[in-house]
């Protein structure tokens, strides 16, 4: 998703030498593709890759400054391979036990003050796994999901150089209605000094990492933070970090989720979600609003409907409640991916008068 969370640009610190470089040097300072750069910092702070220790990890998740409930979440997770893991999630407005082994899914979901039942065809489909508690879950033990949202900008960046500061690349995540065009700003960054991938993010992820510490080789964020523009700045701290030890029946699917029962979640571009707009509201906007637009980060329902509105850009920021209570009004068809529906992650894209 973005880099919506600390999107501050952080300079790095440039050094200035007499002379030619060493040949060591000079072969080190040499740029590198921008997701080969990542993904060798990443894999250094990754849990839940080939070859990793089977582990038990157990966090908590809140909103710290404002110390919103709706925030509040804990995860467990069991882990003995990228193919056979076990994660149980809980907040107040979301719950979901996911079993994965081999090519089995078993997977049950609720409003999180129900007890979980098994996904049906009815209301369950209007079940959302708010997005930034999504990311958290996701990035607590995989901390960049997305390479090939990296590669695809066919960027480079220097590799780390053993000196202070960081390695920041920015991109732009583009909206638009067709007419008009504003952009939500993304970026990454990677400490120079320890090699480690210290925050980024796309339009469908984002963290930054703190408080390392070892797991067999591995440096392990035990603090992990995201942020929607304008919006709450989450905390995810672990609180137990320890291998799996003996799992029995833990990893054992009993009844099998169907692919149109799953809760899955898709980025779609704008321009192909507009050709699926059902129904829109044109906001009221304030008196006075500058000319100019605003886009935001919206996440679509499995039936279609708009269900929460975040990240916003605009050329006059007094304009962002009209827009948000317009666009919480819109509906879409619903998303398919295989034949079954899904949870999306889109921009909106307006026109300020």
């Amino acid at each position: 998703m973005h880099m919506l969370l600390p999107r501050l640009i952080f300079a790095c610190t440039v050094s200035i030498f007499i002379g030619p470089l060493p040949a060591q040097t000079q072969s080190v300072m040499q740029q590198a593709p921008l997701e080969q750069v990542v993904r060798t910092a990443a894999d250094k702070s990754t849990l839940a890759a080939p070859g990793r220790a089977p582990f038990h990890l157990k966090a908590t998740i809140s909103d710290e400054k404002a110390h919103d409930p709706q925030w509040n979440a804990t995860v467990e997770e069991w882990w003995q391979s990228p193919t056979v893991y076990r994660r149980e999630f809980h907040s107040a407005e979301f719950a979901q036990t996911l079993l994965v082994v081999g090519g089995q899914v078993e997977e049950y979901d609720s409003r999180g003050a129900m007890r979980p039942a098994m996904l049906d065809s009815g209301a369950s489909d209007t079940l959302v796994f708010p997005e930034l508690l999504r990311n958290l879950a996701t990035e607590l033990v995989t901390p960049v999901p997305r390479y090939d949202q990296l590669a695809a900008l066919h960027q480079t960046m220097l590799p780390p150089d053993g000196q202070p500061g960081q390695r920041v690349a920015t991109w732009e995540i583009p909206g638009s209605n067709g007419t008009v065009h504003k952009a939500i700003q993304a970026s990454v960054a990677v400490s120079r000094e320890t090699g480690l991938f210290t925050y980024g993010g796309d339009l469908d992820w984002d963290v930054a990492l703190h408080d390392f510490a070892d797991f067999h080789g591995q440096q392990i964020a035990r603090r992990l933070t995201a942020q929607a523009g304008q919006g709450p700045t989450l905390t995810a701290r672990v609180t137990l970090l320890e291998d799996l030890g003996m799992q029995i029946g833990r990893f054992h699917v009993k009844q099998p989720t169907p692919l149109r029962q799953q809760l899955h979640v898709v980025v779609v571009k704008e321009g192909t979600m507009r050709q699926s707009l059902v129904h829109t509201v044109t906001p009221q906007w304030p008196a006075g609003t500058r000319a100019g637009a605003i886009v935001m980060r919206v996440v679509v329902d499995r039936t279609g409907q708009v269900r929460s509105v975040d990240d916003f850009y605009s050329d006059d920021p007094t304009a962002q409640p009209a827009a948000e209570a317009a666009v919480l009004q819109w509906r879409f068809q619903p998303t398919l991916d295989h034949g079954a529906p899904v949870q999306v992650i889109s921009t909106v894209t307006l026109p300020l008068p």
